[in-house]
């Protein structure tokens, strides 16, 4: 770790590792190189203050529902400190709109959907390992809330 960087030990469920490796995949695919969760994180982490107004409540409370994040996998994460600040400063807003608690390691797996949702890749539930009924309510909660805006990323 270097200066400007923070370290996270996380321990996650399993469903939460495949969204993990899903997501490095697709990024790294995107980038055309390969990548790193630390990457992905670093990359995504500026969209966290928007995920509370692009989503519907129901669809982030079922996301952490279907994805929970605590398990026994071990994680290790080190992003830019500044990717730490922005994840850290959408908590307060993600915990108001799901109406519970959000851990640092939630607000990564919201990073992480928001990601997903918006390279609109239905593959992924399979990759994922869902059974029928989650998949179905991971479909529903994965569609951001219709605005006439245009998010610039």
């Amino acid at each position: 770790m270097t200066a400007g960087e923070r370290a996270f030990d996380l321990k996650i469920s399993e469903t939460f590792f495949r969204l993990v490796t899903e997501s490095i995949r697709l990024f790294s695919n995107k980038k055309k190189r390969l990548l790193s969760i630390n990457d992905v994180v670093n990359d995504r982490s500026s969209s966290a203050a928007q995920i509370k107004d692009t989503y519907r409540p129901g669809s982030l409370k079922e996301h952490l529902r279907i994805i929970p994040t605590d398990g026994d996998v071990g994680l290790s994460l080190t992003i830019l400190e500044s990717s730490a600040e922005a994840i850290d400063g959408s908590i307060p807003d993600l915990q108001e709109v799901v109406g519970s608690s959000v851990s640092f390691a939630s607000a990564v797996s919201l990073v992480l959907f928001d990601f997903i949702v918006e390279e609109n890749t239905t593959e992924v539930i399979n990759k994922l390992g869902l059974d029928v009924e989650d998949a179905q309510a991971f479909r529903a909660a994965a569609k951001r809330t219709e605005t006439n805006v245009i998010p610039i990323r």
